[in-house]
């Protein structure tokens, strides 16, 4: 292990879980930040997003986060469209 790299341990199984969920939500909305920046829609971004949620929330884990990004999501492809770049 290099230096710059951090170990980093869980207190339970259900821990990694959530916090795997949670970054497999940031990675999927940053890739879709960078769409939204090119003034083009990301639905493709807000429907992975929204199944990783129901996914989620079916295996009792918190998707609070993951819903957040689903909301900036829904709110900037919805900007696109009423201006017309949808």
């Amino acid at each position: 292990m290099s230096s710059s790299e951090k170990e980093i341990k869980f207190k339970t199984r259900q821990d990694f879980i959530q916090a795997a969920f949670n970054q497999v939500a940031d990675i999927v909305a940053q890739h879709g930040s960078q769409i939204l920046q090119c003034f083009c829609p990301a639905h493709k971004t807000q429907i992975c997003l929204e199944q990783l949620s129901v996914v989620a929330n079916e295996y009792s884990y918190d998707f609070s986060k993951i819903d957040i990004h689903v909301q900036n999501f829904d709110q900037s492809n919805t900007e696109l469209a009423q201006i017309g770049l949808d």
